[in-house]
């Protein structure tokens, strides 16, 4: 079944809208934090920003909507540490999170119950599952994770961060960044020039033709898509009755997680390398991944065979060449901050970036060592 959308890239299963107070844009405004993006990066940075540093004026600047990008468009798998594993800095992800949800009461059904790392190979005996695809899939590992509805989360965010006096200005791309003194930094956005005395990149992709980070990292689109609510009979019979998220330690990679009204979110593939802006749901190629995707699903189990596919979609993911996320700096000032190439593994990862970003600006955290700085001539 072939869905009718109204985005390039697809419409994704979260639905829940977000109301962000409309701001005119005045020429020469001026504020302590600009923040470029509206995600789960941008958006945590904000919050934290605003509670490590009260009073200061904190702005968030989108080229479209918040959540328009990645954030909107995930799976909502939470995991913890980065594609890589651990790194120094970035630590207790997941825990990060659930603070941050919790201590603001962010209603985003979010459920941390542990997460499969299933396979092909080395399977546990007494794996719930057994499902075909190119081979025997079943659990490996079991591992702290979980799940959650990812444009109540942003919802959440953007309130908070509105509550506490901060401005969200949707539909205000930034297209220019100067230097202008010691300490302020010059922002064309939406055609008006905005300063501010730090800035905070966190548009994955976006952020690489303007800053001039094209050497270190690129922008993908993955593919996913979401089933009809399943019946309890229907998880029971295929082993998956606790509904836990899992995804793939081999190729090829799939991944998957149970919404709250059970429906099934499953995701594999990638697609418009280089492209992500030119990428089209309706491109052969793309259609191709999805139907390809959709009959895996359904040849997983017998009990899944007629399952009824509702969403397709496209979600941009930014990926760094070293696999590290980009977590720097553009000068020796600190005065603009990047954080990018996630590599698909920043759900909670952002949240905990967010918190290093904002201790940064804050004066007592400092950019990981492992990230490296790019050294940009920007006048």
């Amino acid at each position: 079944m072939r869905t009718p959308t109204t985005h390039p890239w697809g419409d994704p299963f979260w639905s829940c809208p977000i109301a962000v107070t409309p701001h005119p844009l005045t020429d020469g405004l001026h504020v302590d934090v600009a923040i470029v993006g509206a995600g789960f990066t941008g958006l945590a940075t904000a919050h934290y920003v605003q509670q490590l540093c009260p009073g200061q004026h904190v702005a968030v600047f989108d080229a479209h909507q918040v959540g328009h990008g990645a954030s909107g468009r995930t799976g909502g798998l939470i995991l913890e540490d980065t594609a890589v594993g651990p790194l120094p800095g970035v630590g207790d992800c997941i825990a990060t999170l659930c603070e941050l949800v919790h201590s603001q009461g962010i209603q985003c059904a979010l459920r941390v119950r542990g997460c499969w790392e299933i396979g092909r190979h080395n399977i546990q005996p007494t794996s719930p599952i057994r499902w075909d695809d190119h081979g025997t899939l079943a659990v490996v590992y079991n591992i702290p994770g979980g799940a959650f509805d990812p444009r109540q989360y942003l919802a959440g965010l953007a309130s908070l961060i509105e509550q506490a006096g901060g401005q969200i200005f949707e539909h205000a791309p930034v297209t220019d960044l100067h230097f202008d003194t010691s300490s302020s930094v010059r922002l064309t956005v939406a055609d008006k020039t905005v300063t501010a005395t730090r800035v905070v990149f966190g548009t994955n992709p976006w952020c690489l033709p303007l800053l001039g980070l094209h050497q270190q990292a690129e922008g993908i689109h993955t593919v996913a898509v979401a089933t009809e609510p399943l019946d309890d009979a229907v998880f029971e019979a295929i082993g998956w009755g606790t509904r836990t998220p899992f995804y793939t330690l081999d190729l090829p990679y799939l991944w998957g997680r149970v919404t709250a009204d059970n429906c099934a979110v499953i995701g594999a593939g990638t697609t418009g390398l280089g492209a992500v802006d030119a990428a089209h749901i309706s491109a052969p190629d793309a259609v191709a991944l999805h139907d390809s995707l959709a009959y895996r699903i359904r040849h997983l189990h017998p009990a899944l065979r007629d399952v009824r596919i509702t969403h397709r979609w496209m979600g941009p993911l930014c990926r760094t060449h070293d696999s590290k996320p980009l977590l720097t700096s553009l000068d020796d000032t600190q005065r603009v901050l990047i954080a990018t190439g996630y590599r698909g593994h920043g759900v909670a990862l952002s949240a905990r970036v967010g918190k290093l970003l904002a201790e940064v600006i804050a004066g007592y955290g400092a950019l990981p060592a492992w990230s490296a700085r790019p050294r940009l001539n920007i006048a």
